[in-house]
């Protein structure tokens, strides 16, 4: 497993209450990944490196929120254009060939020469599931409603250099996708970034059959009604003493 944190900027924002600090995000903690590969690996039982990766993912996650993950179990077989996810979350994408992605539930009657394994165009990582992501190249994009400051997977099947992950938080990031080797295997990759909100997500292979699957994520907290309520009260709460002191600097008028 490779955890690497990435330095990026950020600032302080001065504020001219407490009420109001208590409410803000902190500065830029930085861009975490978790990477892990295994060559040739047909299953998570013969990937160690890309579980160890998930689970201190998992374990960084937990201290952002509630980490969901979609396992594609019930979404429907075969192709599609646009497919929810769940709450506020959709996917979209198209091949190499510009058609639309699939959901399958194997690789094994893609004719291609050497025959799909998992190794080569991957598979399942559900416990107990058959579903999953079917990339015939080109892009999948994963679209939050609310934002999202962590995002994580298992890819199986990759074999080629160049494959990426790519989004915006105020910033272009694009990270790389490890490559277990010629013969294929599975990786995960993973990444926090925490204070950010990211819109949308979208993991590019290019003209390789990859597998995604086990799709982790936390959506950004909404403020609770007593934290919007203590903002609220204390925003009016600078509204009056500015007013009062614009009051106290103009001169009386003498009738």
């Amino acid at each position: 497993m490779v955890t690497t944190p990435i330095a990026t900027g950020g600032a302080i924002l001065a504020v001219a209450t407490l009420a109001i600090a208590l409410v803000i995000a902190p500065a830029h903690a930085g861009l975490t990944l978790f990477t892990g590969a295994d060559d040739g690996a047909g299953s998570l039982a013969a990937a160690p490196n890309s579980v160890t990766a998930a689970t201190g993912f998992d374990v960084a996650v937990a201290g952002l929120g509630p980490a969901k993950i979609i396992t594609f179990e019930s979404s429907p077989l075969g192709t599609f254009s646009s497919l929810a996810l769940g709450s506020g979350v959709s996917l979209t994408g198209a091949n190499v060939n510009t058609n639309n992605q699939s959901i399958v539930d194997t690789t094994s009657n893609i004719n291609i020469t050497p025959p799909c394994s998992n190794a080569s165009c991957g598979y399942n990582t559900t416990s107990g599931g058959s579903h999953f992501l079917s990339l015939f190249g080109g892009t999948a994009t994963f679209t939050f409603s609310d934002g999202t400051e962590a995002f994580g997977a298992y890819l199986s099947g990759v074999q080629n250099g160049g494959e990426t992950i790519f989004f915006s938080d105020g910033t272009i990031q694009t990270l790389d996708i490890p490559n277990p080797g010629f013969a294929g295997g599975t990786t995960f990759v993973g990444f926090t970034d925490p204070s950010k909100s990211i819109a949308s997500i979208t993991i590019n292979v290019n003209n390789d059959i990859v597998g995604v699957d086990d799709v982790r994520y936390v959506t950004d907290p909404v403020p609770e009604p007593a934290t919007l309520a203590l903002l609220g009260g204390a925003l009016a709460g600078l509204a009056i003493a500015r007013r009062r002191k614009h009051l106290s600097t103009l001169k009386p008028i003498r009738i």
